[in-house]
């Protein structure tokens, strides 16, 4: 019974690793959404970093519990990570049409740019939206990394008006 015990967890443990292997090598693209998990350890994140996101400075790091390339129609959540703007890089301004997405701010100082262009300093504890047809951007303007929670929904009954 021992001896299956460890093979079993064993088992276990390969598959996170490889998971995470494959979406780190494949930019998360070609791992499939396991519906059955309820918890994403931070150990077993997916990172998914991107140069110049939305025609932004620098780099954008992420750590996902997973991201857009693997969920489909049945999921209202496309995309949920811990993301990193070091200093000075930014995402640049760039329009939702049929998704919100949202920024947590957790530490940092940042600059959020609406889709009217006014400009609105943003720290811990901050948190900012697009809906759809908004437009937004972020810049990190500290001297310390901008670390912030990134849900990404997408809306499936979109209203008519």
């Amino acid at each position: 019974m021992k001896n299956k015990m460890a093979l079993y967890l064993i088992a276990v443990i390969a598959a996170g690793s490889v998971r995470f292997a494959a979406a780190e090598a494949n930019g998360a693209n070609d791992v499939k959404l396991d519906r059955a998990v309820q918890v994403y350890k931070k150990a077993d994140l997916l990172k998914w970093n991107r140069e110049k996101t939305a025609g932004g400075e620098g780099e954008l790091l992420g750590d996902f519990a997973f991201t857009r390339h693997q969920t489909d129609s049945r999921d209202a959540f496309k995309e949920i990570g811990w993301l990193t703007l070091p200093k000075g890089a930014s995402i640049g301004l760039h329009k939702h049409n049929d998704n919100e997405d949202v920024y947590i701010i957790v530490s940092g100082k940042g600059l959020f740019t609406d889709g009217n262009g006014k400009e609105t300093a943003v720290e811990a504890g901050d948190i900012t939206i697009a809906r759809p047809g908004q437009s937004h951007a972020l810049k990190n303007i500290g001297d310390e990394p901008l670390i912030f929670l990134n849900p990404v929904a997408k809306l499936t009954n979109m209203p008519t008006k």
